[in-house]
């Protein structure tokens, strides 16, 4: 029962990051595009300002894609019988 609520648990994060994900790669390319054919270039440093910006905005909604994605690969990955590390408690002196 803990097994199927933890992998419930993260298939809805896995669905999370991918919209998450797909949504800032949308808006960030219709940004880039709209801002660019709209108004054109007018002023170099300011272009290249919000160009670095919607730039950085894709990586990490590309950032957020793959990690759903690895979530999903881990969770058809599980390994149930796969041995846990002892937690050591911490040394208090």
């Amino acid at each position: 029962m803990v097994l199927k609520n933890k992998a419930k648990s993260e298939r809805q994060k896995l669905y999370v990051d991918l919209i998450c994900g797909i949504v800032c790669s949308t808006t960030a390319l219709t940004g880039i595009i709209f801002v660019t054919v709209m108004y054109g270039i007018t002023s170099m440093v300011g272009w290249l300002t919000g160009l670095s910006f919607w730039f950085l905005y894709f990586l990490f909604s590309l950032l957020l894609v793959f990690y759903g994605l690895y979530i999903r690969w881990k969770e058809k990955h599980f390994d149930e019988l796969k041995p846990r590390k002892d937690l050591k408690p911490p040394v208090v002196s």
